[in-house]
């Protein structure tokens, strides 16, 4: 009984510091990263191509707001830039003959694992901007706004020099490295870091 005991112990212990491992990570990326997510009406070709038309004109006409150095900054910018980020998606919308129209939101939301040219971010819960389009049932694009990693023109997304400075000086180094590097030991810390975070989704019922 007392080596049940002992195990059930040695387990709870290891649950409460993996989980509150994988919050730490969650939260300082929380804290420093803004995203955005574009969502397009449905799957339909011409809904696909025109969600994609909406992210280049916001990213020209705003994008260069964006590149601040401290992400509260960032932010307010953001959320006063929302009514003109509508306004940007209404016009490309209706230039190219959609009925329907744009709704722009900025909050914490959820995000899938996401792939970049030199990073990759675990699934979970982040602070962005989200922008629907029309009913918002189609595929999504998503990027990152600050440190600012969104390109024009659809270029491929990946760390620039400031941008890696900003998260190099703002994350805590673990959180930095389990992003940015590929070793065995990093990959391992990083699919603790989305379990906890996938079972707690489960668990909240989202």
């Amino acid at each position: 009984m007392n080596k049940i005991i002992a195990v059930f112990l040695v387990a709870l212990c290891m649950t409460v510091c993996v989980t509150a491992y994988s919050d730490g990570v969650q939260a300082d990326l929380q804290d420093n990263l803004i995203r955005l997510h574009i969502i397009a009406d449905s799957d339909d070709d011409n809904d696909q191509a025109v969600k994609l038309k909406v992210r280049d004109a916001i990213l020209k006409n705003v994008g260069d707001r964006l590149s601040k150095t401290d992400k509260n900054e960032c932010r307010d910018e953001i959320i006063n830039d929302l009514n003109e980020f509508e306004d940007i998606a209404n016009d490309v919308l209706r230039e190219n003959g959609f009925s329907y129209t744009a709704h722009a939101e900025y909050g914490k939301f959820e995000f899938p694992e996401k792939t970049y040219k030199s990073m990759i971010l675990p699934a979970g819960e982040y602070y962005g901007v989200r922008i629907v389009l029309g009913s918002g049932e189609g595929h999504n694009w998503w990027c990152v706004m600050y440190p600012p990693l969104c390109f024009k023109e659809g270029e491929e997304v990946r760390l620039s020099k400031e941008s890696e400075k900003i998260l190099r000086e703002k994350l805590d180094k673990d959180t930095y490295d389990i992003i940015t590097k590929n070793d065995k030991e990093v990959v391992v810390k990083f699919k603790l870091v989305e379990i906890v975070q996938e079972i707690k989704q489960k668990i909240n019922g989202d």
